[in-house]
């Protein structure tokens, strides 16, 4: 068993581990337009460099979970974070983009197989309230990755280049993969076999569990917000409004600061019922994306008239996430790994969906992004009381 002060001392270094798959995401995103000029592509090719890895990401976690609960948290880490490590410095000396189409892809997939042993590692060791609370932390370093890589990027974009976001990003990892060599131990109590029909009987008992389904779905569609922000604002902020990269940097490290806020408010409403959170945030959402629409429709392109009804609407989403990711993976507390891989893979999955649907959008006009949160915010909705229906 592990003492108090053990297990904080464990979930820092899990803390300081997790944000490393929004970081992967986000560092990058301010070089997305120079990456598009370096390669000699259109802008969609550049915006697929991070839909490759977020389908990656996505796709690895249904086996990562699998392999957390069959062989440990800490060897799998270890092995994928040397591989990650090693892709992550190929990337920079990519001949095409078709060579950084399929390292991003391989960086999603690596990735998987390190954040999800890291957040069964917080289900190991706490349960209950406690489990809550840690849940809530583990957004809020999650949610640091969106604040603070986007404003680093920035800087190393306007001036090294694209290529230096990836080199940071194998700096950290380093660390990361440091701190746990020498200090993680391992913390799964359960074992089941690494076995095709029972993963297969597992993931179908997941699935099928409805409230754990409509979690993950609300919480993929809230997480396509950041997603869509930070692959379609590049070319409309710095190509057509004429921002820096710098600039940029600190505009979505501010969009990074309303989740992370988001989070810290639920925070002080852990006894506040899921439901009234849930309706009362989804009414700002609606009501701040719909006035988004509308000044998109009437005015031009302002730096404010995407920039605030982001900030609310990430803000209220910030809120209602941590409550669905542990209230769906508190169902199945002896197979958590799969359970959290299952959740964080189709999170990734819909929003990597909704990436490829952001490539579509015109990079001229606020009015496709406005629609698009519009049509999130509905789907939500109608899932939101589907559930409500079913329970």
């Amino acid at each position: 068993m592990h003492t108090q002060s053990k297990k904080y001392f464990i979930s820092t270094i899990v803390l300081f581990i997790l944000p490393l798959s929004g970081i992967s995401i986000d560092i990058y995103v301010p070089s997305l337009p120079d990456v598009s000029h370096y390669f000699n592509v259109n802008q969609s090719l550049a915006q697929l460099t991070v839909t490759t890895y977020m389908i990656g990401l996505g796709f690895m976690q249904l086996f990562a979970g699998s392999i957390s609960d069959s062989f440990g948290r800490k060897k799998p880490f270890i092995f994928a974070m040397i591989i990650f490590i090693l892709a992550t410095l190929l990337v920079p000396l990519s001949k095409n983009i078709h060579q950084l189409l399929i390292l991003r892809f391989i960086q999603g997939c690596t990735i998987a197989l390190t954040v999800v042993p890291m957040r069964s590692v917080i289900m190991d060791l706490f349960e209950g309230r406690e489990l809550f609370k840690m849940s809530t932390y583990m957004t809020m370093a999650w949610s640091i990755g969106p604040i603070i890589a986007p404003a680093i990027g920035g800087y190393l974009q306007y001036y090294f280049g694209w290529k230096s976001c990836f080199y940071f990003l194998a700096a950290y990892s380093i660390l990361a993969l440091v701190f746990a060599i020498t200090f993680l131990p391992e913390t799964s109590m359960y074992r089941h076999r690494f076995h095709a029909g029972e993963i297969f009987s597992r993931y179908r008992q997941i699935f099928l569990h409805w409230q754990f389904s409509s979690g993950l779905i609300i919480n993929g569609l809230l997480y396509s917000f950041i997603i869509l922000f930070g692959i379609v604002t590049p070319f409309l902020i710095q190509n057509v409004l004429h921002y820096s990269s710098i600039q940029f940097g600190h505009i979505t490290l501010l969009m990074g600061l309303a989740w992370f806020m988001g989070t810290m408010t639920n925070r002080f409403l852990i006894d506040v019922p899921l439901d009234i959170k849930v309706k009362s945030c989804f009414s700002v959402i609606l009501f701040s994306t719909l006035v988004m629409l509308a000044i998109a429709l009437v005015f031009p392109l302002n730096l404010y008239n995407i920039t605030v009804p982001v900030f609310i609407s990430l803000w209220a989403g910030g809120i209602i996430f941590p409550n669905y990711f542990v209230r769906s993976i508190s169902y199945f507390p002896k197979i958590t790994g799969s359970a959290n891989a299952a959740f964080g893979s189709f999170v990734f999955v819909i929003s990597g969906l909704s990436s490829i649907i952001g490539t579509l959008l015109k990079s001229t006009s606020e009015v496709p992004l406005a629609s698009a949160y519009v049509g999130l915010t509905v789907l939500c909705l109608i899932i939101y009381y589907l559930a409500i229906e079913k329970n």
